[in-house]
């Protein structure tokens, strides 16, 4: 046979999904009831039956070059249906924390971020960093000749300061992450020329306008039956956050651009100002959603949810985030700056706690759970591109049933043995 080649299974590969959530790989024997189960996996490409097989034989580069993989939305049909209770929604959601690993750069920053032992070390480095700018205001100040603060908080953590602290470091991140999403990228691509795809029937442009309506929508959530309440609990803190991450881009422009264009400047808002209280609805939707996501953890009914420390460290750190800057706010507003020195010290401390906390969800995106928003988004627009979210068929084909597989493609043919 030309071409054949022995499939060797990583060992180190398998045992790392199955300790990061997906214990019970090996009870799958490919009976195929995931893939039927699921209602988002395409008719002429489904999943997760073929990620289980990869899974088991340990075939990470296949893994980490399949959108399907982030296709998943995790809502564990297919675990609840399984005859074995192999949990391939579990599988799935381990080898997305490996494929995360697998493309940040540099790679230690997501082995050191999603390690609970290190989480106290990764919080401590990020209060020294702050601490340090703080340190180096004074002088800045006095060389720039900067203009007296004003706002309740900013006369200790002056606006440009923590400007232009946040946008470098998220600048950093946002490098960080466009390097993954381009490793990504090529790896399915390459995948798919190895398959012998066709090329692209939908253009890149309209792809993303697609993708981007399904995640606006989340309406894929809603194909889910075994949570059929993980659409609000998603939704909710995904708006949440997006209506803080839009009012704190306008305060930045409030701040020092529209003033340059002749338009006074109304910062810090007062709680009537229409920013005020968008900040406020989607502090108060985070909030619900992280608090929605523990409980439906804690009660869920059907045995649908598994949660590692990887789910745990993302919901707690979004919901401190969440509530830490309900705290300041109202401390803003009730504190007598002239006759609390006290309480005005313990607000400026909390103050601080939730910037790190702030810093520990934004900066360190690229290697957290957070960077699933963007491998499944650029996931979901290469399925459009490529017509698989459609269930355009490929040229490969899976043949067999049971433990034992043969992939036949183009290229090459795999003999698989029984692992």
């Amino acid at each position: 046979m030309s071409n054949a080649s022995l499939l060797v299974p990583d060992r180190k590969f398998v045992e790392e999904i199955i300790s990061s959530g997906g214990s019970d790989l090996k009870k799958c024997y490919q009976c195929a009831t995931c893939s039927v189960a699921c209602a988002l996996a395409s008719d002429r490409r489904p999943f997760p039956r073929k990620e289980m097989i990869w899974a088991q034989w340990g075939l990470k580069d296949r893994l980490a070059s399949d959108p399907d993989v982030w296709l998943c939305h995790r809502c564990n049909d297919c675990s609840l249906k399984c005859p074995r209770r192999a949990r391939p929604g579990d599988v799935l959601a381990a080898v997305r924390q490996w494929a995360v690993r697998h493309y940040s750069a540099p790679k230690f920053l997501s082995r050191w971020v999603n390690d609970v032992k290190m989480q106290p070390v990764s919080m401590a480095f990020t209060a020294a960093l702050l601490a340090l700018a703080l340190m180096v205001r004074g002088p800045i100040e006095d060389a720039l000749a900067f203009g007296e603060p004003h706002g309740f908080y900013a006369e200790f953590f002056p606006h440009w300061l923590l400007i232009g602290f946040f946008a470098f470091f998220t600048a950093l991140a946002f490098f960080a992450a466009l390097v993954g999403i381009a490793r990504f990228w090529r790896a399915m691509k390459a995948a798919d020329v190895l398959d012998g795809s066709p090329a692209p029937p939908i253009g890149l442009t309209r792809s993303i306008v697609l993708a981007a309506a399904s995640v606006i929508a989340h309406d894929r959530f809603a194909k889910c039956s075994a949570q059929p309440s993980g659409r609000i609990t998603h939704m909710t803190a995904f708006y949440g956050f997006l209506a803080l991450f839009v009012v704190t881009i306008w305060a930045t422009f409030d701040l020092y651009a529209f003033p340059h264009l002749g338009i006074e400047s109304m910062y810090p808002f007062d709680l009537a100002h229409p920013m005020k209280v968008l900040a406020n609805v989607g502090g108060v939707l985070l909030v619900f959603g992280c608090t929605k996501a523990i409980v439906d953890r804690l009660r869920d009914p059907n045995d649908a949810l598994t949660s590692t420390a990887f789910d745990w460290m993302f919901i707690c750190l979004l919901l401190g985030v969440g509530v830490t800057g309900f705290v300041v706010e109202i401390l803003r507003f009730a504190i007598d700056t002239e006759s609390a020195s006290a309480a005005v010290s313990v607000a400026y401390a909390l103050y601080f706690v939730h910037l790190v906390l702030v810093f520990q969800l934004l900066v360190y995106l690229p290697y957290s759970k957070f960077a699933h928003i963007v491998y499944r988004t650029v996931a979901m627009v290469y399925a459009e591109h490529t017509g698989r979210a459609n269930g355009a068929r490929r040229p490969t084909e899976l043949i067999g049933s049971g433990p034992v597989e043969v992939l036949v493609t183009p290229a090459v043919e795999e003999v698989a043995v029984e692992n």
